[in-house]
């Protein structure tokens, strides 16, 4: 997608603002032409001492023009800024609603402090497009033609010396800045990327970083970074310096080749000589139309590569028209929501994976892969580290689509059903159950946005949490922390049976829920997962083997292929992988025993 194009669709809502700033800003340049021309012919005709009512209509156009520019300056800034913020403020909106809606698996390849500077740093780039880049290049055109046209009735010579000037220092200048500063901004921008990678690094990791004695390490790699920016600053602003200068010498050029054009003219007496100041001074305010246009190609670049990373973000899509989140999000969630509450009253429903095969790249991860959970059934998918089971989930979530195959959730396709639809029919508790630096309903609500009090305490009753809550001062309004650090492991997997039970989905997908867990705790969680699984479709994903005789149905997954099935004493005769494992965890567990 074409970067400038994209941009400027966020302009669009606003046609009829954007179109008063821009007149304001282009009559606001006017009005000092006005003041400048007006005053420069009052001071001339003074000179003569002619009767002050002859000068009346002079003196009060130098007074209208003074006070129109004001009024014109204050009445385009005001606007000009609301505008911004207006941008702003959708530009936000539509990118965290893009954000939202992609595909997790997207954004897998992105580090946090990166994340961190688009949302910020990048998105405020973007104002510059309208503020520093689009606004000022209308404004230019508009009030050169108008002082070319304006100047032309008095001199034609010094009227096309202006264009020529203008042309100069709008055009020829801003190229040049644009070529020496090449680079800059995209530099800029990685940098203040890495800088803000390297705070979150740190102040997520001071405590490792100090008990390894890396601090100074770390103030090494942010002092070498602070200047490498700065470097940078100070370059972008001898570009800046330079443009200013460049700028200033072209304006009195301009003044003093008009000047010596218009003077025969005067000599002649084709020319009043009193309009001798009115044409020079004309000449020298029309150039602040174009006083910004170098620092406009400038931000130009910054602004490109700030977009270049939000469309590296979001996929593709820039714009973010009707992304879906700020038009769908609270009736979207509350209709897959009820759609998943009227799943669970029809019946519980089967889970089918047919010769399904997927890659990262030209890593092979499943290769063939085919099972089938039917309504009710208890289902274990069991194999080695790295053989491919999160990447079963994964798959089951919609982050990723198949290579080959299909996946279904009864007689649907996954393909066929929205991501929203898919994941309101399933309840995931995995090993890392995140939450949020709020409260203790607004954690548990995320699972369902309607669930009241009343759902929420007795989700927590039934995930057996009710003790510990009892003990809480503030009670569903008590602040869990930033990542709910003020809980432990167990009751962090307990806090996600607790949403799982309140989303009230019909399949639960169980990826390695107790994998951190010490043996009582495991036990105690995995007591409870069985409880509220009773009436549900299950698939627990585990490499520890523990109790495998409450499943309906054992599959082994090797090396993206699944090696064996079936039930634990089908699977323990057969002297494969499972069996193997049974017994080293058999010997393990008899090791400690005599051990202890």
């Amino acid at each position: 997608m074409n970067i400038h194009l994209a941009l400027s669709r966020f302009l669009k809502r606003y046609p009829w603002r954007i179109t008063a700033a821009v007149v304001l800003g282009a009559g606001t340049i006017l009005a000092g032409i006005g003041l400048l021309a007006s005053s420069g012919y009052l001071i001339s005709a003074a000179a003569l001492r002619p009767p002050i009512l002859d000068l009346m209509v002079i003196i009060v156009s130098v007074r209208f023009f003074g006070i129109s520019r004001a009024v014109l300056r204050y009445s385009e800034r005001l606007l000009s800024h609301d505008i911004t913020f207006r941008l702003l403020l959708q530009m936000r909106s539509r990118f965290f609603g893009a954000l939202s809606n992609t595909s997790a698996s997207r954004l897998l390849g992105f580090r946090s402090g990166s994340l961190l500077s688009s949302i910020t740093s990048d998105i405020d780039e973007l104002q510059n497009y309208y503020v520093r880049v689009f606004t000022p290049v209308i404004v230019a055109f508009l009030v050169t033609l108008t002082a070319f046209f304006f100047l032309r009735a008095f001199s034609p010579a010094a009227a096309w010396i202006t264009l020529a000037f203008l042309m100069l220092n709008g055009v020829a200048v801003p190229f040049g800045v644009r070529r020496l500063a090449r680079g800059l901004g995209a530099s800029q921008l990685r940098l203040r990327s890495e800088l803000s990678h390297l705070w979150v690094e740190h102040s997520q990791g001071i405590q490792d970083i100090r008990l390894y004695g890396l601090h100074n390490a770390y103030i090494k790699r942010n002092e070498k970074l602070c200047s490498e920016i700065s470097r940078l600053e100070r370059r972008q602003s001898t570009v800046t310096g330079l443009q200013d200068g460049l700028h200033n010498w072209i304006l009195f050029s301009a003044a003093a080749v008009a000047l010596f054009a218009t003077a025969p003219l005067v000599l002649d007496g084709a020319l009043s000589g009193v309009m001798l100041a009115l044409v020079v001074l004309s000449v020298m305010a029309s150039f602040e139309a174009t006083q910004n246009m170098g620092t406009a190609f400038q931000y130009l670049e910054t602004t490109e590569r700030a977009a270049e990373n939000l469309l590296s973000l979001t996929g593709g899509e820039l714009s973010f028209e009707d992304s879906g989140f700020a038009s769908r999000g609270r009736d979207g969630i509350r209709s897959t929501q009820e759609s998943g509450t009227r799943n669970v009253q029809e019946g519980v429903k089967s889970l089918l994976f047919d010769n399904v095969s997927f890659s990262y790249g030209e890593n092979l991860v499943l290769d063939s892969i085919g099972f089938d959970i039917q309504s009710g059934q208890k289902a274990a998918l069991v194999g080695p580290s790295g053989s491919g089971k999160s990447t079963v989930v994964n798959l089951l979530l919609k982050f990723y689509e198949p290579a080959r195959g299909f996946a279904a959730i009864g007689d649907n396709k996954l393909s066929d059903i929205s991501p929203g639809q898919i994941r309101s029919m399933l309840a995931i508790v995995d090993q890392y159950t995140y939450l949020f630096q709020d409260s203790l309903r607004n954690n548990l609500k995320i699972a369902r946005e309607n669930a009241d009090d009343r759902d929420i305490l007795q989700s927590l009753q039934d995930a057996h949490l009710w003790s510990w809550y009892q003990g809480l001062e503030n009670g569903l309004d008590t602040q869990l922390g930033e990542h709910g650090k003020q809980l432990s492991g167990g009751e962090r997997q307990r806090m996600a049976i607790a949403r799982a039970l309140l989303r009230n989905s019909p399949i639960w997908i169980l990826d390695e829920p107790t994998a951190n867990l010490d043996t009582i705790t495991e036990k105690s969680i995995v007591k409870i997962i069985r409880q509220v699984t009773r009436n549900r479709t299950a698939l627990w994903i585990t490499h520890r083997l523990v109790q495998m005789e409450y499943y309906d149905r054992i599959y082994v997954l090797e090396n993206g292929r699944i090696s064996e099935r079936g039930r634990h004493h089908q699977l323990m005769r057969r002297k494969g992988w499972y069996s193997d494992v049974i017994r080293l965890q058999a010997n393990m567990l008899k090791e400690e025993i005599e051990t202890a």
